[in-house]
C-alpha cells in the first residue's frame, strides 16, 4: 500500500509563526465555519474563465491565477483522476481561501485517491482547521485514507487537547504498524517523525542519524533532525545541524527558513532576517516566507520590510496579508495608506478598519 501523504515536501502550517499578526485570519472573519459554508454554497468557477489559462502558458500566470486554475481542476469531476490529484498536491504550496474550498470539497469525494490527495492539500493550514476537516477521515473505510489522515494530524500531537490525543491513539498505532513493516527510506523517515511528534526523541534520533548517513543530500532528513533538537530546546544543535545541511543543499529554501526560526529562538534576529531573506528569494512564490521576511526586516531595513509585505500579498491575495500591508503603511505614514485601507474595507468589517487605525494612533 502506497501513501501519497508520505511525499518528500515539507509544508509550513499557515499562520503559525512569529507574530500575533499571523492570527488575523480569525480577526477578519475567515473562520473555518465560514469557509465550510463557502464550500457548500459557492458556485464552481466557470470553465471558460479558468481554463483560458493554458498549460503552455502556466509559467507566465500570476500565483493567484495559478491557484484559481488548480482549484478548478481539483474539483472538476470531468478531469482525469491523475490531474485532480496533481492539482490537490500543488495546492498545498498555495494556501488560500480558494485552495481551502477545493480541499474541503475533495475530502468528501467518493474517490478514495481524491480523498487521500486532498489530505495532502490540507497540509499548510492550522491544526484547528485541519482537525475539523480531516478528523472524520480517521474512520474512513479505506486504510490508506485513515493512514494519510493520521499522518497529517499526528504532527501536531502536542498542540491537541487530551480528548483529541485520545482519538488519535488508534489511528497512530495503525500508522506505526504500517511504517514498521516498510523498509524504504521515506517510510523510515516518517516513522522517525512520528516518534518525534510523540516526543520519543531518542528513537527518532536513532533513525535520523542512520538516514543522514544514507541520504546527506535529502533536506527533509536534516530538517527533521533539526526539529528533533528544537523539540528538546537544543536550538544551538539545531542550527549546527542546519549549517551542515546547507553545505549539502545550499539552494534549499526550507533549510534557510528553519535556520531563521532557530535564530529567532536564540534572539539573534539580525541573522534570522538574513536567513529569511534568502529563503524568500529562493522560494520566490512562497507568500508565507515573504510575510515573515517583512516581519523580521522591519527593524533593520524598512524599505525591504514594506516590499516583502507587499510581495506576500501580491502572491497570495490573502486578506490577512493585505492587513499587514495596511498596518505598516499606517505606522510609517506611507502615501498609499488610504488606497490600502480602501481595498481592505472591501474584505474586512469596519470594526477591523477602525481597530487598525486606532491601534496606530
Amino acid at each position: 500500500m502506497k501513501m501519497l501523504a508520505k511525499g518528500t515536501k515539507r509544508y509550513v502550517p499557515l499562520y503559525s509563526g512569529l507574530s500575533s499578526k499571523m492570527l488575523l485570519v480569525a480577526i477578519m472573519g475567515m473562520s473555518f465555519m465560514q469557509t465550510s459554508a463557502a464550500s457548500n454554497q459557492s458556485p464552481m468557477l466557470s470553465e471558460q474563465e479558468v481554463m483560458g489559462i493554458s498549460d503552455e502558458k502556466a509559467q507566465n500566470v500570476t500565483p493567484q491565477q495559478r491557484v484559481t486554475r488548480l482549484s478548478y481542476q481539483a474539483q472538476d469531476i470531468k478531469q482525469p483522476q491523475e490531474k485532480r490529484i496533481e492539482a490537490l498536491h500543488e495546492l498545498a504550496n498555495y494556501p488560500s481561501q480558494n485552495a481551502l474550498v477545493a480541499v474541503v470539497r475533495s475530502l468528501q469525494d467518493n474517490n478514495t485517491n481524491i480523498r487521500e490527495a486532498a489530505i495532502v492539500g490540507a497540509a499548510p493550514y492550522s491544526i484547528e482547521h485541519r482537525w475539523r476537516i480531516i478528523e472524520p477521515l480517521l474512520n474512513d473505510s479505506e486504510a490508506k485514507v485513515r493512514i494519510a489522515a493520521a499522518t497529517n494530524l499526528v504532527r501536531d500531537y502536542s498542540n491537541l487537547g487530551p480528548k483529541q490525543q485520545e482519538i488519535l491513539q488508534k489511528p497512530v498505532a495503525e500508522l506505526i504498524t504500517y511504517l514498521q513493516s516498510e523498509q524504504d527510506q521515506s517510510s523510515q523517515l516518517l516513522l522517525a517523525d512520528v516518534y518525534r511528534w510523540h516526543r520519543d526523541w531518542s528513537q527518532a534520533d536513532r533513525i535520523y542519524q542512520t538516514l543522514i548517513q544514507k541520504q546527506p543530500n535529502t533536506p527533509e532528513v536534516w530538517l527533521s533532525l533539526a526539529d528533533n533538537y528544537r523539540g528538546q530546546g537544543q536550538n544551538t544543535k539545531a542550527i549546527q545541524t542546519l549549517n551542515k545541511a546547507i553545505i549539502f543543499n545550499p539552494d534549499n529554501a526550507a533549510l534557510h527558513y528553519s535556520k531563521s526560526l532557530a535564530l529567532v529562538r536564540l534572539d539573534d534576529k539580525r541573522r534570522a532576517a538574513e536567513e529569511m531573506e534568502q529563503a524568500a528569494k529562493m522560494a520566490e512564490d512562497n507568500s508565507y516566507y515573504w510575510y515573515l521576511n517583512g516581519v523580521l526586516q522591519e527593524e533593520y531595513d524598512l524599505d525591504q520590510s514594506v516590499q516583502s509585505f507587499e510581495h506576500a500579498y501580491l502572491i497570495s491575495g490573502a486578506p490577512e496579508q493585505l492587513y499587514a500591508v495596511c498596518d505598516i503603511y499606517i505606522r510609517y505614514n506611507n502615501p498609499k495608506t488610504d488606497q490600502c485601507l480602501s481595498e481592505l474595507a472591501k474584505l474586512a468589517p469596519q470594526s477591523v478598519i477602525d481597530g487598525l487605525k486606532s491601534a496606530t494612533k
